[in-house]
């Protein structure tokens, strides 16, 4: 009989019943699923050390970004600094020099806001200092 002729082909094949079978589990509702499985372990074989190699890099990359906020938070405050010592010093500024002055101002008060353990409390006289004069310069039209 057909069935017959088929039991012997998988008994004959079993590579065939293997696939059959895996092929059946899979899609049978449980949670046992045999391609996923063996996907999962040719991956692992082919690429396990290209994976562990990016998850470094994966790393060194958000350290790197991290690093690369804070220096600009610090440039921020450096620029701010040696801003209000210019302003003490009595220094003229253009208006666009006082606008540049007041972004870096903003980026470090986020930066900082956001960035509960970076180290603060340098810049808050200064800013007001750079933020009175502005005022006084664009109310009296000296820019």
């Amino acid at each position: 009989m057909w069935w017959e002729r088929i039991i012997d082909f998988f008994v004959h094949n079993p590579g065939f019943t293997v696939i059959g079978a895996f092929t059946i589990i899979q899609i049978v509702p449980i949670k046992v699923n045999p391609w996923s499985w063996v996907a999962g372990l040719i991956h692992k074989f082919l690429f396990g050390k290209i994976d562990e190699k990016l998850d470094a890099i994966s790393g060194k990359v958000d350290r790197l970004e991290k690093q690369v906020e804070e220096d600009k938070a610090r440039q921020a405050r450096t620029h701010i600094l040696r801003f209000a010592d210019e302003l003490y010093a009595k220094k003229q500024h253009t208006q666009e020099y006082f606008l540049q002055i007041l972004d870096d101002a903003k980026y470090y008060d986020e930066y900082v806001a956001s960035h509960k353990d970076f180290v603060n409390g340098r810049t808050e006289n200064a800013c007001k200092m750079i933020r009175d004069t502005y005022n006084q310069c664009w109310k009296e039209h000296k820019f």
